[in-house]
């Protein structure tokens, strides 16, 4: 597929307003997360540990102040040394800072860790892989896909050609391995192709649209059993897959397309068979690609053209068909949100939160209690989190959502790890 007819990662830095086979393990997720009390005790036994390991250091460093050691090697440097770790760490920090302070879930719903023979950037993944499995952060890997070829830089895992199954393990497909087998928390992978073909966050005026969707097995195509089957054999435990709203439903408001919802189904019956736990995501950067003499031309939820109403509806809508689907864990509300309308006195982080809690809402009023993964507004880029969202801000009788962030670390798919170590240190780490 050519870059300008999927939906990709890139989209983060053109923001104007963004800077186990039969062995593999299976949870009830929404069990996992951790009490009150729970918390309580790890942050104490926490400073437990630190006060003992504080009076050991005092204690020897009085005692080999009398001896010092001319042999003794230099102390190791800080962890975060590296300008573009002390970014990126800090990005992730703010997310999971504010996730701690409003007492609630998170979610890294895509990082993107490049391949591109460059070893750093997997010490880079072990550290933020370390602070995510503090955080108690569910994360999904952005993204393996059929039709991604053979060296998409963001694919831990591709096919081995031919546009056939995902068979092939890169250096990060083994680090995300790693991460699963040690993680007390879900990890796993974005599988890409039900959004191809369409519109990008970005884009205003487009050929795509609900009544120009695309042609199924030629635009666009949701993986194969096959690959599914893999991502189970190399340990990944969850699987988020996006899919667009103009296709599911061409008509705002009215019943979903039965042709695609069953392709959906089928797919996630797939990921199920396999092993492994899906999470539904809408891929529509929080707007609908509405024909328009012949071309699409995106509308914003909040927009006269698409209401919030709309947008809840779609999500009743597909509780409705996917409430009882077993492999289902978690719906994703909404791709990376942006570029919302500021009305009725409201910014577009606002009306973001407004819609997201019409569709929570639409959710739980059909009984659904499944879990909800909430995006942040302005792409979900964890770094400038708490400017978007001072609090959290979903009201949820079933008590069983978390906060969804995006977190990747390059500007664009041309800029080495140097070159974003130089842009670091350019912006004060």
């Amino acid at each position: 597929m050519a870059s300008g007819d999927v939906t990709t990662p890139a989209d983060i830095a053109d923001s104007p307003e963004t800077s186990e086979p039969a062995t593999h393990r299976r949870r009830t997720w929404r069990r996992l997360r951790p009490s009150r009390l729970s918390r309580t005790l790890r942050i104490v036994a926490a400073v437990v540990v630190v006060v003992l390991a504080t009076a050991s250091a005092i204690v020897l460093g009085m005692l080999r102040s009398e001896s010092p050691d001319p042999k003794a090697p230099p102390a190791a440097a800080p962890a975060g040394e590296d300008p573009l770790q002390r970014r990126v760490m800090a990005e992730l920090r703010e997310f999971t800072q504010w996730l701690e302070d409003n007492d609630v879930d998170g979610y890294i719903g895509e990082v993107g860790i490049p391949e591109d023979g460059d070893d750093r950037w997997l010490e880079l993944a072990h550290m933020w892989f370390q602070a995510a499995d503090d955080a108690d952060l569910w994360v999904d890997a952005w993204s393996v896909g059929e039709w991604w070829g053979t060296d998409y830089l963001y694919s831990p895992f591709v096919s081995s050609g031919n546009d056939g199954p995902v068979a092939v393990e890169r250096p990060t497909g083994a680090l995300l391995a790693e991460q699963a087998q040690r993680s007390r928390e879900p990890r796993g992978v974005n599988v890409s192709g039900g959004e191809f073909g369409a519109a990008g966050g970005a884009d205003t005026v487009t050929e795509f649209s609900n009544r120009n969707p695309g042609t199924y097995g030629q635009d666009y195509r949701y993986a194969s059993r096959a690959t599914y089957d893999f991502l189970a054999d190399q340990g990944m435990e969850t699987v988020r897959i996006p899919f667009r709203w103009e296709r599911i439903q061409p008509e705002l408001g009215a019943p979903l397309d039965p042709a695609e919802v069953g392709r959906l189904r089928r797919t996630v019956e797939d990921a199920t068979a396999a092993g492994l736990e899906v999470i539904l995501d809408v891929q529509n950067f929080a707007a609908y690609h509405l024909d328009d003499g012949g071309v699409g031309v995106r509308r914003a939820i909040g927009s006269p053209e698409v209401s919030r109403a709309d947008f809840a509806d779609l999500w009743s809508r597909l509780s409705a068909e996917f409430d009882d689907a077993p492999g289902v864990v978690a719906y994703d509300l909404m791709n990376e949100p942006v570029n919302l309308p500021a009305v009725h006195g409201m910014t577009g982080a606002e009306l973001w939160e407004a819609a997201s809690q019409d569709a929570v809402t639409a959710i739980r009023d059909r009984g659904d209690d499944k879990l909800i993964m909430v995006p942040g507004y302005n792409w979900s880029h964890p770094g400038g989190w708490t400017r978007q969202h001072p609090h959290a801000w979903i009201d949820d009788p079933a008590g069983n959502i978390r906060y969804t962030a995006h977190h990747y670390w390059q500007q664009g798919y041309d800029h080495s790890y140097d070159s974003e170590v130089t842009r670091a240190v350019a912006s004060g780490y």
